[in-house]
């Protein structure tokens, strides 16, 4: 049982990588800071299990801004930690097969050629669509460095309006519509148009198209942490208590301490009550407000706001330890986008043997994950929480049928498992406390208005 101060400057509730970094960059500034956790290890999302003698990764699939000047890279090399986490660049970066293609990709400009090759008869839309991303993750990444609006002075945010008109048009516009309707706007063959929207393991057709076009037009590589995703959960962690911060773990809290109008610390689930000057929330907004807070605190309006609000999907993970050395078999992606259809309707829909599917073999890039002369296979399909009314009572069925079709990609899978773990949107839910667990959060819809 971990023991507590009376009062800290700051808890902050949830060891996501959220709350780590905000714990750590807040411990290095002098400030007495405790981060709570449910889990047993930091992480969230971007944390590792231990299976069997295979390590998988909870939700994490590639890492971009690890390079110098990247988002990431500042933020380590800001705390002092960059030399804590060694990233691997990804090389391919994406393998995508489908029915008469198999691309290795590795850029932007290496997508548009083998799209080209493949559709001649597209060649002009797809450099023009080609273009148009590159120039929105340009403009996005100047709208993610401008000075926050809360240290704007008056004059700046007056300007801001007519600003971002000039200087972001792109990047509002695309805002404003679907990844579905941009893609169906640039090209009119069936199979392109599959192709396209079916780049993003996490991305749906639905979603903003700012997202997924900032990604196919940005010029950093993928990276992907020596020792997996909780190398960089645990760097974090590290750094925080290095600096003074404390991280307790198997600490869930119960609810938000309340004085007034204010709130002043926690209350765990096994009684203890923690004050603060500050407390920040890593948990979803669902979660902060309505069973943290309470909805005696807020507005009607607010709470309708929250429960009327889109969520993400979220996915369906099958971790395989597998008798295969699929590198030497000739496997050289660690993520590979695999699509049983040309049919975006039953790509994005919820029977497994006809979705998209991503396949992660995150064992090529960190041998350590798998016994020697194995493979650890994660096998990832985006599902609506209420796609099923009993994800445990469905669990294994829908496994077997994800892994008969990925058998697609790695013929004979199914003879040679050794081990299997499964993570439905139920279990993610109850382990990592998303809402639904869902796995973006909000559904990141087009904005009807800015």
């Amino acid at each position: 049982m971990p023991s507590f101060k009376d009062t800290y400057d700051v808890v902050i509730v949830g060891a996501g990588i959220g709350g780590l970094t905000c714990g750590a960059f807040l411990a290095k500034n002098k400030k007495s800071v405790l981060v709570l956790e449910q889990n047993g290890r930091p992480g969230g999302y971007c944390s590792s299990f231990e299976h069997r003698g295979y390590v998988f990764d909870t939700g994490l699939l590639y890492l971009t801004g690890c390079e110098l000047g990247g988002s990431v890279y500042q933020a380590l090399d800001s705390l002092g930690l960059r030399e804590s986490v060694d990233f691997m660049r990804i090389r391919p970066a994406t393998r995508l097969i489908g029915t008469g293609y198999d691309f290795r990709i590795s850029s932007s400009e290496e997508l548009e050629d083998k799209l080209t090759q493949a559709f001649p008869l597209e060649t002009l839309a797809i450099r023009q669509f080609m273009s148009e991303c590159r120039a929105v993750a340009d403009e996005t990444g100047r709208l993610l460095n401008r000075k926050p609006a809360d240290l704007a002075n008056v004059w700046q945010k007056m300007a801001w309006p007519i600003l971002s008109l000039v200087r972001y048009r792109r990047a509002m516009v695309y805002g404003r519509k679907s990844w579905r309707q941009v893609v169906d706007g640039f090209f009119s063959d069936p199979k392109l148009r599959a192709i396209v929207l079916s780049l993003f393991p996490l991305y749906d057709p639905g979603v903003m198209a700012r997202l997924p076009m900032m990604e196919l037009g940005s010029r950093e590589d993928r990276y992907y942490p020596r020792r997996g995703a909780q190398a960089l959960a645990d760097a974090l962690a590290d750094g925080m208590q290095r600096y003074g911060g404390h991280l307790a773990l198997n600490s869930a809290v119960d609810r938000l301490l309340v004085e007034g109008r204010r709130v002043v610390g926690v209350k765990l689930k096994d009684g203890t009550q923690i004050r603060a000057r500050h407390v920040v929330s890593n948990a979803d907004a669902r979660q902060t407000f309505l069973r943290l807070l309470g909805e005696q605190y807020i507005s009607s309006r607010f709470i309708a706001r929250l429960n009327g609000g889109t969520l993400s999907p979220s996915a369906f993970v099958v971790s395989l330890g597998v008798s295969l050395n699929l590198k030497a078999m000739g496997f050289d992606a660690a993520t590979i986008v695999y699509n049983p259809s040309d049919d975006p309707d039953r790509l994005f829909g919820t029977d497994p043997a006809n979705c998209r599917l991503g396949i992660t073999i995150h064992s090529i890039l960190e041998p350590s994950q798998a016994p020697d002369s194995t493979s650890a296979v994660q096998i990832v399909a985006l599902f609506p929480y209420d796609a099923v009314q009993d994800w445990k009572a469905e669990e294994e069925a829908i496994a077997d049928r994800l892994v008969a079709s990925a058998e697609k990609v790695i013929p004979r899978l199914s003879n040679h498992i050794l081990c299997r773990h499964i993570n439905s949107p139920a279990s993610l839910e109850e382990s990592t406390s998303n809402t639904h667990g869902a796995v973006l959060g909000w559904y990141p819809a087009p904005r009807t208005r800015t």
